[in-house]
């Protein structure tokens, strides 16, 4: 007798139709845009040997950064001083750098906010080569600052260009101080220095639904549908009621044949 074969229904995923999930992603990008800051500010370079002449140059600043920013985010803020282009009052070599000498400037950032009393000093910094030697009494080229700050509150944070310290000096060696230059407070005009204002807001999220569709697989009843008739052939069930069929038939058919022949003697 074959075994009959019972149904068999295997769901992967979710038994609904389907399941609505939501993913919250979280913007962690600087905001787009930036903040700069350029003016001229008067400045006043104390020498220290082997300079020898105080220089008060009216030097064109540069201060800028992004425009805003979130709480915990690095942000790096760019400070450039040019010289005036006449020759009077501007920051010279007292002696020859070579294409193998270092300008270093140390440069002070002051920051404040968010709050009235959140306010510090920070440092900037720039190392350069010059691209080829530069003469005693020539100006020197002012390398570009940069410093980064990172905000932990919310708010506006302001950021101010202050005084900075220029070294010159062998690459092995340990640079030489040759200005030591601050905002000069005798100046007729430019005292106000390079500044710029962050806004720091609190980091945006944006939620996308994703419809995700249940798998369901099914495994067919029987054998594959190759075009072909079973392997096992007809149940045995009928061959069992098809023989006990038989049988009675075969016995009811000798019971008549008897009581007619008991008819014929009597």
């Amino acid at each position: 007798m074959r075994r009959s074969q019972a149904r068999r229904r295997t769901v992967i995923g979710a038994s609904a139709a389907g399941v609505v999930g939501a993913v919250v992603l979280v913007g962690g990008l600087s905001a787009i845009g930036a903040s700069a800051d350029t003016r001229t500010v008067a400045y006043v370079c104390l020498p220290s040997a082997p300079a020898t002449a105080t220089a008060s140059p009216d030097l064109t600043a540069a201060l800028s950064g992004p425009a805003s920013a979130t709480p915990s985010e690095a942000v790096t803020l760019t400070w450039t001083n040019q010289q005036p282009s006449g020759a009077d009052e501007i920051i010279t070599a007292p002696t020859e750098i070579a294409t193998t000498d270092r300008i270093v400037i140390v440069g002070d950032l002051v920051v404040s906010g968010p709050g009235s009393s959140a306010k510090k000093t920070i440092q900037a910094t720039a190392t350069g080569t010059p691209d080829q030697g530069i003469p005693s009494g020539s100006p020197v080229p002012l390398p570009t600052l940069t410093a980064v700050i990172t905000p932990t509150a919310t708010g506006t944070v302001g950021v101010k260009a202050d005084a900075f310290t220029l070294k010159v000096g062998p690459a092995d060696g340990t640079p030489e101080t040759w200005y030591d230059c601050s905002l000069s407070t005798t100046a007729a005009a430019n005292t106000s220095p390079a500044s710029l204002s962050i806004k720091v807001s609190p980091r945006t999220t944006r939620t996308v639904y994703e419809t995700v569709t249940a798998q369901v697989s099914q495994t067919p009843e029987g054998g594959a549908a190759t075009g072909g008739g079973a392997d096992a052939g007809p149940d045995g069930r009928v061959f069992i009621l098809t023989g006990s069929a038989l049988v009675l038939a075969a016995a009811g058919g000798g019971l008549m044949l008897r009581t007619r022949r008991r008819a014929v003697r009597h």
